[in-house]
């Protein structure tokens, strides 16, 4: 149901966008102007997206009338100016930080998420890919800045696990998370 909600919405945006053009093209001339009507069925649609009828956005939004299931008439005849791409549903999620996990409650008391914000730890801001001791203005033991470790999802998930089997001597406590929590909190920092 969410994916189904997630394409209307998104063929919706697309028409809207379709009908407005790219915001970096300028029309040629004064007489260009927006189809008050695509726009209009644009709104239509999404507003029935939102309310979770998504027969009705999907009608809505492939031009249907209702009750005719044939596509509507074209406004005039000029074409319409190519859309700029948008974001799939899948790339606005991965944009945004998704709501932390339980288990992350013992990290957030010594870590930040947002960038250049250290606490007691460096900020977890882009930790995933990001080498281990580099984060300016955060305070590293001499273990850690030495250990020239590459954050990727296994060696976050064996650090979290263990930190000090993974960086002995390193001042990060154990924070005493099952593999699960572990994996789940790696999940959570691929999106920040």
């Amino acid at each position: 149901m969410r994916i189904q909600l997630a394409f209307a919405t998104t063929t919706a945006l697309a028409l809207a966008l379709s009908a407005c053009g790219s915001p970096a093209e300028e029309p040629a001339d004064d007489t260009t102007s927006v189809d008050e009507e695509q726009l209009d069925e644009a709104r239509a649609a999404s507003e029935a997206a939102a309310e979770g009828d998504v027969e009705e956005a999907e009608a809505i939004a492939l031009g249907e009338e209702e009750g005719e299931g044939e596509p509507a008439e074209a406004a005039d005849a000029e074409p319409t100016p190519t859309p700029t791409p948008t974001a799939t549903p899948t790339q606005v999620a991965a944009a945004a930080p998704a709501t932390p996990p339980q288990a992350f409650t013992t990290c957030a008391v010594c870590h930040s998420v947002e960038p250049g914000q250290n606490m007691i730890g460096p900020s977890l801001a882009g930790v995933v890919g990001r080498q281990s001791g580099s984060v300016a203005g955060a305070t590293y033991s001499p273990a850690m800045r030495d250990a020239n470790i590459t954050w990727t999802e296994a060696n976050l998930r064996n650090y979290i696990a263990d930190p000090h089997a993974m960086v002995p001597g390193g001042t990060m406590p154990n924070p005493g998370v099952s593999a699960a929590d572990a994996q789940a909190i790696v999940n959570y920092l691929k999106t920040l």
